[in-house]
């Protein structure tokens, strides 16, 4: 896998802006990544928002991704993805002790509503 980042910041006086982006080669050469992401307020990394881009030379599609991560409080995190396949998810994470999390998630297409959406449970116990 090749990757490069880039970080640029530039500060105003009551404005600073952080973007990173970075892009790869996956799949054995098959298909290149590009994405990027912004931290909305960086003095407390409340919010996130990002994007996405995958270019398959095998099938030849691009697929676009956009998300936002929010901190709802210090131990509860919501996340939100969605891509021009239709595809549209969303979990909650809570760290409800040191270093175990509990995390639902769900998943669903949008373009084939007659699909059951998909419903994840996950415990991560560490000690």
């Amino acid at each position: 896998m090749v990757c490069k980042e880039s970080i640029c910041s530039c500060f105003d006086k009551t404005f600073m802006l952080l973007i990173n982006t970075s892009s790869t080669w996956n799949e054995k050469g098959d298909s290149a990544n590009a994405s990027y992401y912004h931290i909305v307020n960086p003095s407390t990394n409340i919010a996130v928002v990002g994007a996405e881009m995958t270019h398959s030379f095998f099938t030849n599609v691009n697929t676009i991704t956009v998300g936002t991560q929010h901190a709802l409080d210090p131990l509860t995190t919501i996340k939100a993805r969605a891509n021009n396949a239709g595809k549209a998810s969303a979990l909650i994470l809570h760290e409800w002790r040191p270093k175990s999390l509990f995390t639902i998630s769900g998943e669903m297409d949008t373009k084939s509503i007659d699909k059951s959406p998909k419903v994840g449970l996950a415990l991560a116990l560490k000690p």
